[in-house]
């Protein structure tokens, strides 16, 4: 009896038995049906690697790097780029290609600014959204606006944290950092949701925020030297961008313009950290 098609229902199936010619067949299909999904290409180049051809993943993966950038989307594009080197060390170029991407990107972006200052004519205003669109361009802003971290280190400098960083995956329940430790990296992140948590004098549990796509946490005890000051815990399946504060310094004392990239970092983010949170709930328990 002859067998059907590859189904993208049953995906999963074909991965647990190593099936990857009918996994690859299934998720081409759905690729055509759906090619504006970009986690569909990412499946595809994760299990054409699984599947041994490591030269058509790294077509895939550079391919989406370079899609996410010009998005504007800095950090999904990182986390991209690092597959790649996990997949082939030997390919430390696409981290250079991705750096100098970066800043041409940032180059032309704030000439299109200075030309929209010049203009006279008042821009033409925006249509009403749906109530999920606008969320989800709320969301898309959110990440840009993290990416931009990234867009203010020179080009030399950020090619070297981008092969620094490490993306990171975690489960639900599992505590990514733990109030009162040392603060050895910080983290960005890339998908799933995190709970922000602390202990009251009488050792009860206390949530104090939910965070997401595009937030950063654990900034501060790295770039002060302080403990950490609450525990965060993956909510659901994490990925995130790691930066270490060894590389970091490491960057800075060959680029010493990042210090300046770090103050003006950390400034803006002094007034929306969980720190400035928790130092008010304790200020007001005095």
């Amino acid at each position: 009896m002859l067998k059907g098609k590859p189904r993208f229902e049953s995906l999963d199936h074909y991965l647990a038995n190593r099936d990857y010619g009918l996994a690859l067949e299934a998720i081409a299909q759905e690729i055509k049906r759906r090619p504006e999904n970009f986690n569909l290409l990412l499946r595809q180049a994760e299990i054409l690697g699984l599947a041994g051809d490591r030269d058509k993943a790294i077509e895939v993966y550079r391919g989406l790097a370079r899609h996410f950038a010009e998005q504007g989307f800095y950090a999904r594009a990182i986390a991209v780029i690092n597959k790649v080197v996990r997949l082939d060390p030997g390919r430390q170029e696409v981290t250079r290609e991705l750096a100098r991407f970066i800043a041409a990107q940032q180059a032309t972006e704030h000439d299109q600014r200075a030309r929209l200052d010049r203009a006279t004519a008042p821009a033409a205003p925006d249509q009403a959204a749906s109530p999920g669109a606008d969320a989800m361009a709320r969301q898309a802003e959110k990440e840009r606006a993290a990416s931009r971290f990234f867009a203010e280190f020179p080009p030399a400098a950020l090619e070297r944290l981008i092969s620094t960083t490490a993306v990171r995956s975690f489960a639900a329940g599992e505590k990514i950092v733990r109030e009162g430790d040392r603060g050895a990296s910080w983290f960005l992140i890339e998908e799933g949701e995190v709970e922000v948590q602390t202990t009251d004098p009488s050792g009860r549990h206390l949530l104090l925020a939910q965070l997401g796509p595009g937030e950063f946490f654990g900034e501060v005890a790295v770039l002060t030297g302080k403990p950490r000051t609450a525990t965060i815990v993956a909510r659901n399946g994490v990925t995130t961008i790691e930066i270490s504060r060894q590389d970091l310094d490491q960057i800075a004392a060959a680029h010493p313009e990042v210090r300046s990239v770090l103050q003006r970092f950390y400034e803006k983010r002094a007034q929306a950290t969980v720190e400035a949170m928790l130092a008010r709930i304790r200020g007001g328990r005095a």
